[in-house]
């Protein structure tokens, strides 16, 4: 395709370089920094041999693409102007160009301008004359896109040194993984705070405890301005050499990734205020750029120019939501101290924030316990950061998407840049984000979900479970599902049961995507086979499927800029009539159906074999298109079913089982065990019930089980401990309307000085229900504070009703249960 162009004026060119270079390592980071005025794109890497380099694109040009209602050409669209503030803002070059958009050719002009900021300046001018496409694309995203690199891969770059700085000439991909060794500083503050909540112009940062990997080399220290006669302490003279020092510290050992952990909303938010109020210089940058917060969808980010950081917080919380490392963070609350003991044998030093002032005021024992706890804070974020950051490592390489950005990103947001990359790759137009409108338009029509089998409760024997791999990936890959292959008129189509038409001789973006993804992780789960202790294999295994599955749910998300209501809905109507149809296969085959869900089924064998189960699964996989194949989870020894879903109840529970593998595997689903809003003790009396019933298949032993409880209870003798009911506040204690459990308690707590309105407010709050006022509400104070306990509360509102939907089916009721009469049979 040709392609024409204009051109403003032309670019004086640097210096003569002063020498070549070639370098070989990984993109860390992508930024762009102001250099004697000029704009340049900064392209951080570090390198193989170790040091790190600042590579400057002084080429590359920001640009927006412009559809004209009218006619129009290059020349007459270069003689356009706007003013800001009284400055002309003008392109500085127009190319005309053709892309597809969704699938139809468009022909169209890509204008260049002088700098980022123009963008957003120049296109809304622009759109009195047409559409305007891409100018919402930040500046560093536009390059990584444009130049389609994938972060953390080995990369030949070639690069020559002016008077200003390293200037990138070019970049070869050598698809190399390699060791990345980056320098990584982990830290954390302690603020005075006699008040409780610290004032960023009053209180000082009082004490900065760090560690640090770098060249190889470990160190820790915690720097303070008190003298504490402790190894590790460093003593400077005054809260302004305090955060001095700390930079000095990041620059002596050139650090690549800075992190903490609620870092973005405090730690470093709190430096560049108190630093502010100082009157003193902050900046954590290697060369050029400064160190901001900023908004990133919808949470804050810290940009540091030159590294990246983390806030191993929000990846904590990423990591929970995707459900990555469910057999480690089934936690109440998110604290450091939390995640830390989740993952390791150690206890955590522990000191009460609120006391931190007052160790600051206090004996040499106590600074010294304060220190020991601030060194403690680096310590298990790092231990954190290093069983949680592999994920991030993953999930950047797979998407494309550098560190610093990863690490706070949604699944959407990793989905749509990834789109972002290949719509460029194969010459599409990227979409732009939905007006406000827009947003609210497709909300008020959602989609309907998935099919649902709900099971007759009971117990049953002899059981296996077939699931569908990546049932949502493998109907967008087998009816290659993309906004961009909807077509009305096309001749060859794959038709949804909604009666949308997908184009089958134009692959959609998604589908290859989503084919690439998976035949990925197939070879990554061979490798991991083989090396099972590999913590990368493993983590990349999990990017790939998160990325994988996240792709249904972005295609509906009301936000996203490929959203598109034909093809989400036809990806759940396929999806419900593939279960429908293994349903009505498996029972043909003998196999009796008892439970389906989304993506699999439950079946009895009966008097069949499994090899006979597993030649159903067979047989029935050759008639599936494209991707699509049945897997079986697992043979299941025993299984309970409860909860079945009333018509007149359509929010009762639909997956609610618990289930024995052959292999010894106990699976539950749905039970209250899984949530922190009931007591331990009706957790671990479930559990117990559950286990006495799928191991040894003893209805007598899971119903003396629940009798001896019931009997501790009413002893008075169970540990408050047991006893604890977890919820978090959502909002400030003032703003509740009505009166709950929680709320109740931690105004107590409050009110009596236990806690600060700052520790209570939006916070886990564990409580037992005492035996002491009127309503439960009124009975309910903070575990620290119970005295007692309500033996009445517990059995009949927290006990019995996790017990009663499974002994129920084995023919018990309560009054037998709290041996106040005989069993009833039904």
């Amino acid at each position: 395709m040709s392609r024409t162009s204009a051109s403003a004026a032309t670019v004086e060119k640097d210096a003569e370089p002063q020498g070549s270079m070639s370098i070989e390592g990984v993109i860390l980071d992508i930024d762009y920094a102001a250099i004697n005025g000029k704009v340049v794109i900064r392209v951080t890497v570090k390198g193989l041999d170790g040091k790190t380099y600042d590579l400057m694109d002084d080429d590359f040009k920001p640009y927006f693409y412009f559809v004209p209602s009218g006619e129009a050409d290059s020349d007459s669209i270069l003689k356009m102007s706007t003013n800001d503030m009284g400055r002309k803002i003008t392109p500085v070059k127009v190319e005309e160009d053709e892309k597809s958009f969704f699938g139809r050719p468009t022909k169209l002009f890509r204008v260049y301008m002088e700098t980022p900021s123009d963008i957003p300046k120049f296109s809304s001018y622009m759109m009195r004359y047409g559409k305007c496409y891409e100018y919402d694309i930040p500046f560093s995203r536009r390059y990584g896109i444009d130049k389609d690199v994938t972060p953390l891969h080995v990369y030949r770059f070639s690069a020559s040194k002016t008077p200003d700085y390293i200037k990138l000439n070019g970049m070869s991909f050598l698809n190399e993984i390699g060791e990345l060794n980056l320098n990584t500083l982990w830290f954390d503050i302690e603020v005075y705070n006699p008040l409780e909540v610290p004032r960023e112009n009053v209180d000082p940062i009082i004490m900065l405890s760090y560690k640090y990997v770098s060249g190889g080399k470990e160190g820790e220290g915690v720097i303070t301005f008190k003298k504490i006669d402790r190894p590790f302490v460093e003593v400077v003279k005054d809260e302004t050499a305090l955060i001095n020092r700390f930079v000095e510290i990041v620059n002596q050992h050139d650090i690549d990734v800075i992190s903490g952990y609620n870092s973005a909303n405090f730690d470093i938010r709190y430096m560049i205020a108190r630093a502010k109020a100082l009157g003193i210089d902050f900046n954590l940058s290697r060369g050029y750029g400064d160190t901001r917060i900023e908004r990133h969808g919808l949470v804050d980010k810290v940009k540091i120019g030159g590294r990246v950081h983390v806030d191993m917080y929000l990846v904590i919380k990423f990591v929970s939501v995707v459900g990555a490392a469910e057999h480690l963070l089934k936690l109440n609350s998110y604290t450091l101290k939390n995640v830390y003991e989740a993952i390791s044998d150690d206890k955590k030093i522990s000191v009460e924030k609120k006391s931190i002032w007052k160790l600051w005021d206090g004996s040499i024992e106590d600074l010294e316990l304060l220190a020991e706890y601030n060194l403690n804070d680096s310590y298990a974020l790092m231990k954190v950061y290093n069983t949680f950051m592999p994920i991030m490592i993953e999930l950047s390489r797979t998407t494309g998407n550098v560190l610093s950005d990863v690490s706070v990103s949604t699944t959407g947001q990793l989905v749509e840049y990834l789109l972002m990359r290949y719509a460029r790759r194969y010459n599409e137009v990227i979409p732009n984000k939905p007006s406000e409108y827009e947003i609210e338009d497709r909300l008020k029509n959602p989609i309907i979900g998935a099919y649902v089998k709900t099971p007759d409760p009971g117990i049953y024997e002899h059981l296996a479970i077939f699931d569908f791999r990546g049932l949502y990936p493998s109907i967008i890959i087998s009816h290659n599902i993309d906004p961009s292959t909807l077509c009305t008129d096309c001749k060859d189509y794959f038709e949804s049961p909604t009666g949308a038409r997908f184009d089958k001789n134009r692959k959609g973006i998604s589908p290859m995507i989503l084919e690439l993804l998976i035949n990925q992780r197939k070879e990554v789960k061979k490798a991991y086979k083989k090396d099972p202790n590999n913590i990368f294999l493993g983590s990349r295994s999990q990017a790939l499927k998160i990325t994988a599955n996240s792709f249904y749910g972005y295609l509906g998300y009301a936000r996203s800029r490929w959203y598109s209501r034909d093809c989400a809905s036809s990806v759940t109507a396929w999806g419900r009539q593939y279960i429908a149809k293994t349903i009505e296969e498996a029972e043909k085959a003998g196999l009796k159906v008892i439970y389906g869900d989304t993506d699999s089924i439950v079946v009895l064998l009966g008097n069949k074999t499994d090899e006979e189960a597993l030649a159903f699964m067979r047989a029935f996989n050759a008639s599936l298109p494209g991707a699509m194949e049945l897997e079986l989870e697992d043979f299941f020894v025993r299984a309970v079913f409860v909860g079945k879903k009333h018509e007149k109840d359509p929010a009762g529970a639909k997956k609610k089982y618990a289930m024995l593998s052959t292999s010894g595997r106990i699976k539950i689903r749905g039970f209250e065990l899984v949530r922190r809003d009931w007591s331990r003790i009706a957790r671990d009396t479930q559990r117990n019930v559950l286990e006495a019933i799928l191991k040894e298949g003893s209805a007598e032993k899971a119903a003396n089980i629940v009798k001896e409880v019931v009997q501790r209870l009413r002893s008075g003798t169970v540990p408050l401990g047991e006893l604890a009911i977890s919820t978090q506040l959502r909002k400030s204690i003032d703003k509740y309307d009505s009166k709950s459990p929680e709320l109740s308690a931690a105004k107590k707590a409050v009110e009596a000085g236990v806690k600060s309105k700052d520790e209570v407010e939006h916070a886990v709050i564990s409580y037992v229900i005492t035996s002491h006022g009127g309503s439960v509400s009124d009975k309910a104070e903070l575990e620290e504070m119970a005295k007692d306990y309500d033996a009445d509360y517990y059995i009949n509102s927290q006990v019995m009703p996790a017990v009663m939907k499974i002994l129920k089916e084995l023919n018990y009721n309560e009054d037998e249960l709290k041996n106040l009469g005989k069993q009833k049979k039904l």
